[in-house]
């Protein structure tokens, strides 16, 4: 662990359906050393593990936000594309999800904290994202 008034930050990859393991690692580092998450002065993600990031920020129940990956997961493997089905709805649930599990006051608590990973369409640069000015803006 970090001494004591040093600033670290935690950072989460993109991992497809592998966040599962992410939610593990978090999981054991809120029974273990809580106060890591707790003191972290940035918490990054791109891709799903903004998701888990947003997670640890906004303080989101871990066990529900599993349950929803597995069904998830569980729903994409009964296509033959996968998560390219046109039947596979992935960022709709993502949202719904989201809109479901993160408290109104979200993006408050994540404004300056919570830094997403982006890449922008228009020239496909990345840009790191931490200000948010609303829930849905914080979702989307």
């Amino acid at each position: 662990l970090q001494p004591s008034g040093s600033r670290f930050s935690l950072s989460f990859s993109g991992s497809g359906f592998l966040v599962l393991y992410q939610v593990g690692v978090v999981q054991s580092l809120l029974e273990l050393a809580p106060e890591l998450l707790k003191s972290a002065c940035k918490v990054y993600g791109s891709s799903a593990g903004s998701l888990i990031a947003a997670a640890v920020v906004c303080g989101v129940g871990l066990d529900d936000l599993k349950e929803f990956f597995f069904a998830m997961a569980k729903e994409v493997r009964k296509t033959i594309l996968g998560p390219l089905s046109p039947r596979c709805s992935l960022l709709a649930d993502i949202r719904a999800v989201l809109q479901r599990m993160l408290p109104e006051d979200s993006y408050r608590l994540a404004s300056g904290r919570l830094h997403i990973s982006l890449t922008r369409v228009a020239d496909g640069q990345n840009v790191m994202v931490s200000d948010f000015g609303s829930k849905e803006e914080l979702i989307q």
